[in-house]
């Protein structure tokens, strides 16, 4: 058995080893949520701006038309359920060839990714800005 000086040592030893040890996996836990956050806010970001670039645009280049597949691709991967479901309702609005309008993709990535980043309040409506190209 052990004796009362042996378990004066022992116990402070085993507590700070399972403390040691529980801040550890505490750490490394919010480490994969925050790297994980910073990955789907940087993929979203990016979607946001391919998008953005693509949209309202009279013509559109092959490269944007692969941008633009690749950022409604990473919004369905990683978007949440109301992005992911407003940018379904967009493609299939799309493939009937009755037109189609991104901006309500845009405004709920907009929201998100300035609630992510801590941004003061939501845009309403922001105006996509296009020169004219005259020929």
């Amino acid at each position: 058995m052990l004796d009362s000086e042996t378990l004066k040592f022992l116990v402070p030893v085993v507590v700070a080893v399972a403390g040691w040890f529980a801040a550890h996996q505490f750490n490394v836990h919010r480490d994969r949520q925050n790297k994980r956050r910073d990955m789907r806010i940087q993929f979203l970001l990016d979607a946001y701006r391919r998008l953005e670039s693509a949209a309202n645009r009279q013509k559109m280049s092959e490269e944007q038309k692969l941008e633009f597949e690749s950022a409604v691709a990473d919004i369905q991967l990683l978007g949440n359920k109301e992005q992911v479901a407003a940018t379904v309702a967009f493609l299939r609005q799309h493939a009937s060839r009755s037109g189609a309008n991104i901006d309500s993709v845009l405004q709920l990535l907009r929201n998100d990714l300035r609630a992510e980043l801590g941004l003061a309040g939501e845009v309403e409506y922001a105006r996509i800005f296009r020169f004219t190209c005259e020929s």
